[in-house]
């Protein structure tokens, strides 16, 4: 029995301060900090309004991030993804193509040496057991 359930039911996320949950809210207060420090920081040697600016600029990343989602998957997820798919596994990915014919035809012939060596040994432990009996 399937039951559907609607997808902003499914995707609901309760709201801490003022409707944001608790990860934009962290990511609000990040951007507000960064504002601050960039407007305070800059006024001095670029003036008010160019600082203003710039703060305005400089906060919209990190208040972006913390709506930030993709395929599912948050900033932080989605960056730590790429991170290790970028850096962890890096290097050529090589397709060598596998014949199953081949592979079984290898496996054949591997047993086929092996018995054969098999009864050699068996052969020579049997002649040799005639001739232990016959000059004993």
């Amino acid at each position: 029995m399937e039951c559907t359930v609607n997808r902003e039911i499914r995707d609901y996320r309760e709201g801490v301060v003022m409707g944001l949950n608790m990860r934009q809210t962290i990511w609000g207060g990040i951007a507000l900090v960064v504002a601050g420090a960039a407007n305070f920081g800059l006024r001095l040697f670029i003036g008010k309004e160019t600082a203003g600016v710039l703060c305005i600029l400089l906060a919209a990343l990190p208040a972006a991030i913390g709506f930030m989602s993709y395929q599912g998957l948050t900033f932080e997820q989605f960056a730590r993804a790429w991170m290790r798919t970028s850096f962890r596994h890096a290097g050529w990915y090589v397709y060598r193509a596998v014949s199953l014919f081949d592979t079984l035809h290898r496996a054949a012939t591997e047993e086929q040496k092996h018995q054969r060596k098999r009864l050699l040994k068996l052969k020579k432990g049997q002649k040799r057991n005639v001739k232990k009996k016959k000059g004993a």
